[in-house]
């Protein structure tokens, strides 16, 4: 069973922002490359990024199991939709059908918020991770290239679950 750990105080931030440095190096560097996963940790991941993104209305958790951090998710209400901000899970962990129970979460968070629809956006590139949100139901609505800064620019899907029809 996972527990779902609200990162509030800035012990727990920096917690979190370990967790992140270590899963998203070793998943996107080879993605993405080293010099601009680099850039996007100590922009999105930095304590400093994290407590931005927290500011301005996202929740942090990091996930255990069995007393161990597993993985991390970040998430937060929109006009209309539950923006997935993060969602990761380390490598040894995976297969264990933790992502699915991380995901279970992510949609009853929307469904308390009064949300139908969790949006988020992946790395065109990262093709595993588009799998694994197409099984979770998730569908691309859209692809964009978006400018992160650093003179760097990611090209991404954006993906969109609506929580109406998995109801159905």
């Amino acid at each position: 069973m996972l527990e779902f750990i609200n990162a509030k105080t800035h012990t727990d931030i920096e917690t979190v922002s370990a967790l992140a440095i270590e899963i998203m190096q070793e998943h996107y560097d080879p993605i993405v490359g080293k010099e601009i996963n680099a850039h996007m940790l100590a922009k999105y991941q930095s304590v400093e990024g994290i407590c931005e993104e927290i500011k301005d209305g996202a929740e942090y958790f990091f996930v255990r199991a069995d007393g161990a951090n597993v993985g991390f998710l970040a998430i937060a209400p929109k006009d209309g939709f539950m923006y997935l901000s993060k969602f990761y899970l380390a490598k040894k962990y995976r297969g264990n059908g933790y992502s699915r129970d991380m995901m279970t979460f992510v949609k009853a968070r929307a469904e308390k918020c009064g949300l139908n629809k969790i949006t988020l956006n992946v790395n065109a590139d990262n093709g595993n991770t588009v799998s694994v949100y197409r099984r979770f139901g998730f569908e691309i609505v859209e692809e964009i290239y978006r400018d992160v800064g650093g003179g760097y620019c990611v090209h991404d899907y954006v993906m969109q679950f609506n929580l109406k029809n998995s109801q159905e």
